[in-house]
């Protein structure tokens, strides 16, 4: 065998190793479809608070109520508002606010209208019901105070009760 019929052949084979090869393997497998995109989850729209929430001493709250430029809310249950209540103070228990909020809108609105600031109170600090009562009116657009020490402190600071 010549030089050159080796090459030729070596050549040839290799071409033909090549080919076959390209023959033998298997077919590129197809890629999977495209996954479809996660659904966004549905988020419920939350009320935005559109009033504000501050806290008011018993000292100022004394003097604003002297000079009947509040309007009180008690946010205690209906039991314990009947055994004794700041003297004007409207019964708004927490647990009760989305029946008698529409109940109230008018009297809030006039209060409003005339200057006077809106403040609830409950049984004492750790007391939660005014807080709530507070956020909800918050949510409906009205800014409030909570009275800190709530009726405890009315009480213990020797203030007239009803």
């Amino acid at each position: 065998m010549t030089l050159a019929r080796f090459t030729v052949l070596a050549a040839g084979s290799a071409l033909g190793f090549t080919s076959c090869r390209e023959l033998v393997q298997p077919a590129p497998v197809p890629a999977p479809p495209p996954a479809k995109p996660a659904a966004a989850p549905v988020r419920t729209a939350r009320p935005v608070a559109v009033g504000q929430i501050t806290r008011m001493t018993v000292a100022d709250f004394f003097v604003r109520h002297q000079s009947d430029q509040v309007l009180t809310y008690d946010a205690r249950p209906g039991f314990h508002y009947q055994l004794g209540h700041i003297p004007g103070a409207i019964n708004l228990p927490k647990n009760s606010f989305t029946t008698l909020k529409p109940q109230r809108e008018a009297e809030i609105k006039t209060a409003l209208a005339a200057g006077k600031s809106i403040v609830v109170y409950c049984t004492d600090l750790p007391c939660p019901d005014a807080q709530t009562v507070a956020s909800r009116l918050a949510t409906a657009g009205y800014s409030s105070s909570v009275l800190t020490g709530g009726w405890e402190a009315w009480k213990e600071s020797g203030l007239t009760t009803e």
